[in-house]
């Protein structure tokens, strides 16, 4: 069944990927759904989704409560997603939704699902956006609008172009 799901772009978004050398957490803000936090070895950035501009800030996050805060974005604790645990949303508003597989371990492949689909009842209707190793996170934007995948040295980030 996987080899019928289409790979690629999913119809209605884009994409657009970041290097992140030593990337080890990714988190959605909740307030501003269209930012997300990024923190690697190195450095921690903000990455509007919107416009795809990445801006540095000081590092702050805490890897016990997976959460991180970030100057442009207030006060605003963001739950993070990585190396030490956490998870991004699976599922939109919209009911599209993403699925994991790994029918050739290690390599992991993550599936987008649009519209309450399901891979492995409609396979054509869904496309496999991600086919490679270790995915440290991946999920939605709470406004369903943004998803990104994030691997140890680079983040894919979707936006719906609203086709």
């Amino acid at each position: 069944m996987l080899e019928q799901i289409p790979r690629g772009i999913p119809a209605g978004w884009e994409k657009e990927t970041f290097a992140v050398g030593g990337l080890m957490y990714v988190g959605f803000s909740n307030l501003q759904t269209e930012k997300l936090v990024v923190v690697s070895s190195q450095s921690q950035s903000v990455i509007d989704c919107r416009t795809w501009e990445k801006v540095y800030c000081t590092e702050n996050w805490d890897e016990e409560d997976l959460i991180a805060c970030a100057e442009p974005l207030g006060d605003e604790l963001v739950p993070i997603a990585g190396l030490g645990g956490g998870g991004l949303r699976r599922f939109s508003q919209s009911g599209d939704g993403l699925d994991r597989a790994a029918p050739f371990w290690p390599r992991e492949q993550i599936i987008f699902m649009p519209q309450y689909a399901s891979w492995y009842q409609h396979p054509e209707a869904c496309t496999l956006i991600f086919d490679d190793y270790a995915p440290l996170a991946f999920g939605f934007s709470r406004c369903g609008n943004y998803m990104a995948v994030a691997t140890s040295s680079e983040v894919e980030i979707y936006k719906r172009t609203g086709e």
